[in-house]
Parts: C-alpha cells; sequence; structure tokens
C-alpha cells in the first residue's frame, strides 16, 4: 500500500464520527481542489496530499490531542525531510493562524481548504458546525450568520493561484446572494 492510501485509511478513522463539517467529505473535497489548482505547478506532489489528507487532523476547534500527524507520518515510508515539509505546509493553512503560505504548496492547500469554506457548501458547513456547538440561528456577533462577515467573505480576496481566484468569485457572490435573501426572510421584507 502507498503512503497516500495508508494516510487516506488513517484520517477515515480519525474523522469517521465528525459532525462538525471537518469530516471525511471535507477532506475528500480539499484532495479533488489540490489535485485541480496543483496541475502544471511545481510542487512536491506527495507533500502536498499528504498535507491536504491531514489538515485538519489537529485543527484547534476540534479537540483532538497534538502528535497524532507527527505519529502517523512516522510510521508511513517518507523521508524525515518530506514529514516536516508536510508538517510545515499544514501549520500554514489555518485562517485562525494568520499565517502567510511561504511555499507553493501552502499556498495550493489554503486556497483548496477556503474554497471548501465558502459557496454553498461553505454555507452548509458553517450552520453544521454551528449546529455542532449549539451556536444560535440569529444576527448576535457570536451567530452562525455573523462568521460570514468575519471571515467566510473575506476569503475569496485572498486567493493565491489563479485557478482558485476564478473559482472563489463564483462561490463568493453566491454567498452575497444567500446572506441577501437570507436577512430579507428574517426581516419579513422577502417579495
Amino acid at each position: 500500500m502507498n503512503v497516500i492510501q495508508e494516510t487516506k485509511q488513517f484520517i477515515e478513522t480519525i474523522h469517521a464520527s465528525d459532525s462538525s463539517g471537518h469530516d471525511v467529505a471535507h477532506v475528500e473535497r480539499v484532495v479533488r481542489l489540490v489535485e485541480r489548482l496543483m496541475e502544471n505547478e511545481p510542487v512536491n506532489r506527495t507533500v502536498l496530499l499528504l498535507a491536504a489528507y491531514l489538515h485538519d487532523v489537529e485543527d484547534h476547534k476540534l479537540g483532538r490531542p497534538k502528535g497524532l500527524v507527527k505519529q502517523h507520518l512516522s510510521s508511513i515510508d517518507i523521508t524525515e525531510e518530506q514529514a516536516n515539509l508536510v508538517m510545515a505546509v499544514i501549520d500554514e493553512v489555518s485562517f485562525s493562524k494568520g499565517k502567510t503560505p511561504t511555499t507553493r504548496e501552502s499556498e495550493i492547500l489554503q486556497d483548496a481548504d477556503r474554497l471548501d469554506a465558502i459557496g454553498a457548501i461553505g454555507i452548509a458547513r458553517t450552520f453544521q458546525y454551528a449546529g455542532s456547538l449549539g451556536t444560535p440561528l440569529d444576527l448576535a456577533e457570536t451567530s452562525a450568520v455573523q462568521h460570514f462577515q468575519d471571515k467566510l467573505l473575506k476569503l475569496a480576496g485572498n486567493m493565491h493561484t489563479e485557478k482558485a481566484k476564478r473559482l472563489a468569485m463564483s462561490r463568493h457572490t453566491f454567498m452575497q446572494c444567500f446572506l441577501k435573501q437570507f436577512h430579507e426572510e428574517w426581516d419579513g421584507i422577502d417579495t
């Protein structure tokens, strides 16, 4: 079995019971986006795919223990240099960390993860995550709807690759239309 297959099996176990929107389906969508975005790019394909599969294993929002990624990487047939690169790419993905990617691999993974946070899927995941936390559906500063202003509407303008920029614009426009309709219905002024 190759290292990608071993890693896919690992994350299927790790994310099996996730109900926050950081599940296996999210990881698979990010991997597919990474595959699209890395076409004709000078990247280390193995490192990038491993990072894509592993990027949410230790996400602080999910409450998993530290060290799971490093443990997995040491159990598969890759070099120490590759393992360190995977860890570095993962470290630069998170929106909340506010890090600027330092490699093309990091840019591509960050773009792919952020693309899955916007558009129709992003809307669904936002409400799924909010529901998993018991967050109210209202217009308060801590609501799911406020998350669009705090984060999601900022993502399209910060993509790194040309392909991601194109994909992000249509997803961004869809979110804007959704929010307009949501607010009109919330206020009872929809026509």
